[in-house]
């Protein structure tokens, strides 16, 4: 076991017939996972990504993951791996993988479910709907949390727009208040090409931009550096 890992199994000591690795800086969340579970589950617990991918290969039926991880949030932790990046780096692990998260937007939770992810749960559901999301998602179901369920699902069922890289960097750069020259010698193009790559991303969200700006854009995204849909600082 990876050393910065740590196991609770049942109380009865017996074989445990459902493990689950849990992702999630809160100690608190795995000690509550472990009550609603019951003696029958055997919980691993990671404060971060980077711990669960050196303990591969993985022998459990399920991957919780916290979307919010605060140590990836720390100044100096900026390389650490989380939010949407973290799905892409979990999801080829094997287990499928049940995203937990306190985040609403819609477009920020599609884009964990775009990821690979198997489900999406709320933390604010109910402890018998978080053991059923998790029961679910292990025999190879999916999980849409009620709490976000509707908006998730309108996102989805409208095929939902993404960003390149570069005109998320653009548009990012824009709401940043850099200057065309800016970014431009940032991103190594021309200013016309830069112009380019935020007219195609503008026209992605046509509907969403008739009475919002671009900066309400970059926040629903989550595209900005340190969000959960962006990159590191």
């Amino acid at each position: 076991m990876h050393p910065d890992a740590a196991t609770a199994s049942g109380a009865d000591g017996g074989p445990a017939q459902l493990r689950v690795a849990l992702v999630d800086d809160a100690p608190a969340i795995a000690a509550a996972l472990g009550v609603w579970l019951g003696p029958s589950a055997e919980i691993v617990a990671f404060r971060r990504i980077e711990d669960l991918i050196a303990s591969a290969p993985l022998t459990v039926d399920v991957v919780l993951l916290d979307l919010n991880l605060n140590d990836a949030r720390r100044e100096d932790a900026s390389a650490l791996l989380a939010g949407i990046r973290g799905v892409r780096e979990v999801v080829p692990l094997g287990p499928p993988v049940l995203v937990i998260t306190s985040d609403g937007r819609p477009r920020v939770l599609a884009a964990a479910l775009a990821a690979g992810a198997a489900g999406v749960l709320h933390k604010n559901e109910a402890p018998e709907a978080q053991v059923q999301a998790v029961r679910t998602v292990a025999a190879g179901g999916s999980v849409i949390s009620p709490a976000v369920a509707g908006a998730v699902r309108r996102v989805l069922a409208g095929h939902p727009a993404t960003l390149t890289d570069r005109q998320r960097d653009v548009l990012v750069m824009r709401v940043q208040g850099r200057s065309w020259a800016q970014i431009a010698k940032l991103l190594h193009v021309t200013e016309d090409t830069a112009r380019d790559h935020l007219t195609a991303g503008i026209r992605k969200y046509q509907a969403f931009l008739a009475d919002r700006s671009l900066a309400e854009l970059v926040q629903e995204l989550g595209v900005a550096p340190g969000d959960l849909a962006g990159w590191p600082q």
